[in-house]
C-alpha cells in the first residue's frame, strides 16, 4: 500500500512539472483508447481479446490484433513532423546580426573538443562496432550493409535533427522500428543477429544535457571526467549485483512481485520480433500489418494538422501520442490529476512562483524516494541473503 502511495504522489508531481498540454494531451489519447477498443472488439479487430483477462494479458493481445502496427504509423508521423519541422526551420532561418553572431560563438571555457578529434572518435568506435558485429554474425553480408547504414548514415542524420528538434519543440526523432525492419531484410536467419551490438544511437538527444550544463557553467571537462571514473565502478557493480540477485531467488519468481507481472509480457515482445528472422511463419507476421501501419500515419498526420489549425500546442500532440493505447492508465490518470491541481489550484495560490517552488519540492520528493528505496531494497538483500546463501 506505501509503494503504491507512493508511486501515485510520485505521477501526481510529475504531472505538475511536465508541461500542462502534453499531460492533457496524454489524457485525450487515453480516452480515445478507452473509446476505441470495445469498437474495435466489436468489429473483430481485436480478435484475440477475451473477456476477464488481466491487464498484460490485454496490452499484449491488442498489441499483436491491432495496435503494433497502428502504433508504428503514429510513431512514423511524429518522424516525418519532426524531419519536416527541422527542414522548415532552416529554409525560413534569417541571417544573424553581428551581434548576434556573437552572442552564438562558443564560449572558450565551455570545454568543447576539437572537431578531428571527437570525428575520428566516433569513426573509430563505429568501426570497431560493425567488426565486431560482423565477426559474430559470420560476415553477413546484408548484416554488414545494415550496420554500416546505422553507423555512417542514420545515427548521424537523426541525431543532427534530433539536436535541431529539442530547440524548436522539445521532442526527440526516432524512426519506429528502423533496426527490426532493417535486419528483417538484411536476409539473416537465426536469432544470434538480435544481439550483436549495433551501431545505433541517437546523440542528438543528449544537446539539452550539455545545454544545461553550459547554462550552468559546468565545464564539458568535468562531466567526462566523472563518467570516466565512474564507468568501471558501475561495470563491476553492475555484474556484481546482478550474479548476487539471481542467487537469491529464481527470476521470475514469487520473490519478485513486478517480475512476476511483467516479465511474460516483456518476454512475449521479444519474441514477438526475435521469430521474424527464424524463416518461417511467425507471430511478427501477424502483427505486421501494412493497412495498419498506413491508417495510424495518416491518423497521425491528419490529427498534427487539426492540432495546427486550430494553433493547439505543439506538447498536446505528442502528449495524445504518448497517451495512445499501450500507457497504463495507472500512470495517465494521476499524472493528469497533478497537471489540473498545479494549473488551476497551486498556479493561482503562488502565481508565477508557482513554477519555481514545484521544481525544488519534486527534486527534494524523488531523491528521497531514492534514498529510502535503497534502504529498503539493502534490508531486503540482507534478509534474504541469511536464508538463501550458504554462508
Amino acid at each position: 500500500m506505501a509503494t503504491g502511495f507512493a508511486f501515485d504522489l510520485g505521477n501526481l508531481i510529475v504531472g505538475m512539472v511536465m508541461p500542462f498540454f502534453a499531460m492533457v494531451g496524454s489524457f485525450v489519447g487515453l480516452v480515445i483508447t478507452v473509446i476505441m477498443n470495445p469498437v474495435l472488439y466489436h468489429y473483430r479487430l481485436l480478435y484475440t481479446w477475451k473477456p476477464g483477462q488481466s491487464t498484460v494479458e490485454t496490452l499484449f493481445n491488442n498489441n499483436v490484433d491491432f495496435y503494433f502496427s497502428f502504433c508504428i504509423g503514429l510513431s512514423l508521423a511524429v518522424a516525418i513532423i519532426g524531419i519536416a519541422s527541422v527542414i522548415r526551420s532552416r529554409s525560413r532561418r534569417p541571417e544573424m546580426t553581428p551581434g548576434q553572431k556573437k552572442e552564438a560563438e562558443i564560449p572558450a571555457s565551455r570545454g568543447d573538443i576539437p572537431n578531428w578529434l571527437f570525428l575520428s572518435c566516433y569513426f573509430v568506435t563505429t568501426i570497431t562496432y560493425i567488426l565486431v558485429s560482423g565477426w559474430l554474425i559470420d560476415w553477413h553480408k546484408g548484416v554488414m550493409i545494415v550496420l554500416l547504414f546505422f553507423g555512417f548514415l542514420y545515427t548521424p542524420l537523426v541525431s543532427y535533427v534530433t539536436a535541431r528538434l529539442e530547440g524548436l519543440a522539445g521532442q526527440v526523432v526516432e524512426v519506429p522500428y528502423i533496426r527490426e525492419m532493417s535486419l528483417i531484410l538484411s536476409g539473416y536467419t537465426g536469432l544470434a543477429v538480435w544481439f550483436i551490438p549495433t551501431p545505433m544511437a541517437n546523440y542528438g538527444a543528449q544537446t539539452v544535457f550539455y545545454k544545461t550544463a553550459e547554462l550552468t557553467g559546468t565545464s564539458f571537462h568535468s562531466i567526462w571526467k566523472v563518467d570516466i571514473l565512474l564507468f568501471p565502478i558501475i561495470l563491476i557493480a553492475t555484474i556484481g549485483f546482478s550474479s548476487f540477485i539471481f542467487s537469491l531467488a529464481e527470476i521470475p519468481s514469487a520473490a519478485y512481485p513486478y517480475t512476476m507481472e511483467i516479465w511474460e509480457f516483456n518476454a512475449k515482445n521479444s519474441a514477438l520480433i526475435y521469430s521474424s528472422t527464424l524463416g518461417y511463419y511467425s507471430p511478427f507476421s501477424e502483427a505486421l500489418r501494412l493497412t495498419y501501419i498506413a491508417i495510424g500515419t495518416v491518423a497521425g498526420l491528419v490529427g498534427f494538422g487539426v492540432c495546427a489549425f486550430f494553433s493547439a500546442p505543439t506538447t498536446f500532440f505528442y502528449g495524445v501520442v504518448r497517451g495512445f493505447n499501450q500507457t497504463i492508465p495507472h500512470t495517465v490518470l494521476p499524472q493528469f490529476i497533478g497537471a489540473m491541481l498545479g494549473q488551476f489550484v497551486f498556479r493561482k495560490k503562488f502565481g508565477e512562483n508557482w513554477m519555481r517552488y514545484i521544481i525544488v519540492v519534486s527534486s527534494g520528493y524523488f531523491v528521497g524516494c531514492g534514498l529510502i528505496t535503497m534502504l529498503c531494497v539493502g534490508v531486503v538483500f540482507l534478509s534474504k541473503s541469511s536464508s538463501a546463501l550458504p554462508y
